[in-house]
């Protein structure tokens, strides 16, 4: 970071209308609200973090929002320390912002005066009006983002001759004063929280399972025959891979273990074929609202060496968990003697499978 005093102003005191059920700045993934992820985005960087809205955080200043986005970002802009270099402002409901990319467009305002990241639209654009509808070229339309960062002093003289109170965005009021605004590449991820479902939900689900070796030919693994002069021993086909990824699958989806969804007392799951279970937890996964967006597993045995047929198990676990094949990742590993598994006694899996709300 250049060695400037720098500040950041979140705004964060909106209505959510289009949002609908609640404040979306509320709304959780990964353990924590949107605008604290908007806030994290700063910490160590800004020198001070304002809030603009209801809120009571530590670390931040909080301020009283106002009736117009401006007003809301002109009470930020007053709390902001006055030797302030460069100043930031973020909307709050952009919580995937990177921290590099942050402290990229706060540098570059120190060099240029502004920084404000922007994309190409993608998508085509018509524009609606009483007088019918017009297709615009999108080449020469772009999308703004924030955080959108400025010489301090330049911006504050862009508020006070302000002639309106209606600007949308910072980069609007910037150019009307000034003439110019230095634009940088936008990013990708760094989308909005506007409506319901724009937030995403992931979960985690472990699972672990565990067969014994008996007499018998062949160990089935992710639905794979691997020749050897034992097999697994279990009520179904004993596909100990299957049925640790089943239990991910359904931990990460709110639903209850294998031995809960096909008991070992129910005649009808004798012998069952393991990846037609696994098909079951992934539509049980579906009908609570998730998919699956990645597993991975580890295989624990001495023998048999099952490095060979890995590239199958995982073609065979993805067609049913709904992925790609490079989403399913399978690995393999010993005990070095030590243990049951060591003596080969059996085999073990432990898988992880990352869902999303649907």
């Amino acid at each position: 970071m250049i060695n400037k005093k720098f500040s950041a102003v979140i705004v964060a005191g909106g209505s959510s209308q289009r949002y609908g059920q609640k404040n979306k700045l509320d709304e959780t993934f990964f353990d924590k609200t949107v605008l604290q992820h908007s806030i994290d985005a700063f910490k160590g960087l800004a020198d001070e973090i304002v809030v603009v809205g209801d809120c009571s955080l530590d670390g931040v200043k909080c301020v009283k929002g106002g009736n117009t986005r401006f007003q809301s970002v002109c009470n930020g802009l007053a709390a902001v320390a006055k030797n302030t270099d460069v100043v930031a402002v973020h909307d709050g409901a952009r919580p995937f912002v990177s921290r590099k990319f942050v402290a990229d467009l706060l540098n570059g305002a120190v060099i240029h005066n502004s920084a404000v990241p922007c994309l190409p639209l993608t998508d085509t654009i018509w524009q609606c009006n009483e007088d019918g509808i017009v297709n615009v070229d999108r080449n020469s339309l772009l999308s703004v983002q924030t955080p959108q960062c400025f010489n301090y002093t330049m911006l504050m003289q862009a508020v006070l001759s302000a002639q309106k109170d209606d600007y949308h965005d910072e980069s609007t009021l910037f150019y009307e004063k000034f003439g110019n605004v230095n634009f940088v590449g936008g990013q990708i991820d760094n989308r909005k929280i506007t409506y319901l479902g724009d937030v995403p939900t992931y979960k985690i689900g472990v699972g672990f399972d565990v067969h014994a070796f008996g007499d018998g030919f062949g160990v089935i693994l992710g639905g794979v025959t691997i020749p050897f002069d034992k097999k697994l021993i279990g009520h179904s086909d004993a596909d100990v891979l299957a049925h640790a990824v089943c239990d991910a699958v359904l931990s990460a989806s709110d639903n209850k273990d294998i031995g809960h969804q096909f008991p070992d007392t129910y005649v009808c799951y004798k012998g069952a074929n393991s990846i037609e279970l696994l098909k079951q937890c992934v539509s049980l996964a579906h009908k609570n609202g998730y998919e699956v967006v990645n597993v991975s597993a580890v295989v624990i045995c001495q023998q048999p060496k099952i490095a060979p047929y890995i590239d199958q198990m995982a073609i065979n676990l993805a067609r049913v968990l709904g992925v790609h094949q490079d989403c399913v990742n399978l690995t393999a590993t010993t005990t070095e003697r030590l243990g049951a598994l060591g003596n080969g006694d059996g085999i073990a899996v432990q898988a992880q499978a990352l869902l999303k709300r649907i």
